[in-house]
Parts: C-alpha cells; structure tokens; sequence
C-alpha cells in the first residue's frame, strides 16, 4: 500500500459568473379564440373529428410548441450552492389536452369521445394524424396520440364513467408534434 509523504494545499477560487443576454418576444394574441380545433387521419380513411368543444386545460403549446425552455441546475461546492442556467430546447415535450367540464356541464359527449378513441386506437400505420388547433394558429402538426384516459385511467369500454350520452369524469389526450405541416 502506498504511503503519502508530502501534501500539497489547492486553493479553488469561485470563478467568474458569465451573464447572456437574449431578446425577449411576446406571443401575438390569438384571434381564432372561437375556432375549433381538428383532428385528420391520413387519406381520411377515418372521418375528421372536429372538436365540440376546445380542451379546458393544455399544456406545451401556446400559438406554437413550447420548447424552448430554460434549464435551470443547483450544484453544492465547497462553500455553497451554485445556481446556473441555460436555454434549453426540448422537442420531446408533450402536449396535453384536458376537457374538466365545471359544475353544470360535462367534459364531453361520450360519441365525441368515441371519435377521440378511434384515433388514438387505430394509429396509422403510414403518415401522421393532423392536428389543426385553430383557436391558437394557422399552422398544422402531425402528431403521434401518445395517451388517452378518462378519469385518470385507461378507457375501459365494460366502464365509462357517464350519463345519459355524456362523460362524467376528466378526459385527457396527450400526443407528440412529429413537425410542422
């Protein structure tokens, strides 16, 4: 086994903090706020689903994918935590959309929901759906269903939470943008 003879002191000096600066652009309003949003299977072997009612709740889209974000990272040193950041850029982000429903009126009408399931159980098997969010923007996406659910679960078809045609529990849809149309 080796044996130490001789130690040497480092002395480790907080280095200097380096700032960037970016440009900072608000998002346009939205004027569609009273268009509905739209599914399109590819070659319309499916019909297209135009949406009832736009999602209560979405996250990771505004007027376009939201994916530039900053990363933010804790690190212990020595003496203290350091904080730092950087622009991050995650195109791997889901988005989610969730029909809550309110007091007096339910998520959705279970046939509406039936279109929804359609497309998200016969994913095709060339081309992408097209997701047309016309209350947010002009663009069109092709996107990949990633997940529906009802009440937090998998559907279950012996059990659909609902009532008299209408859903009676929170349904969430959350897919992938593959691009930009």
């Amino acid at each position: 086994m080796a044996v130490i003879t001789s130690q040497t002191i480092v002395t480790i000096d907080d280095a200097l903090a380096v700032t960037t600066t970016a440009s900072f652009t608000l998002q346009p309003e939205n004027t569609g706020s009273n268009a509905r949003r739209e599914l399109h299977y590819p070659s319309d072997t499916l019909p297209p689903v135009i949406y009832d009612k736009n999602p209560d709740q979405w996250t990771n889209f505004d007027t376009s994918p939201m994916v530039k974000r900053p990363s933010v990272g804790v690190q212990q040193t020595i003496q203290d935590n350091k904080l730092t950041g950087w622009q991050g850029f995650n195109r791997d982000a889901s988005v989610t959309e969730t029909w809550k429903g309110s007091d007096d009126e339910a998520p959705m009408r279970l046939s509406f929901f039936r279109e929804l399931y359609a497309y998200f159980e016969f994913p095709p098997t060339s081309g992408f759906i097209q997701w047309k969010p016309k209350d947010r923007t002009a663009s069109v996406y092709n996107i990949m269903i990633e997940s529906l659910t009802v009440g937090g679960q998998d559907v279950r078809f012996d059990f659909v939470p609902s009532r008299n045609g209408f859903l009676t529990q929170d349904v969430v849809m959350r897919f992938r943008i593959v691009s930009e149309v």
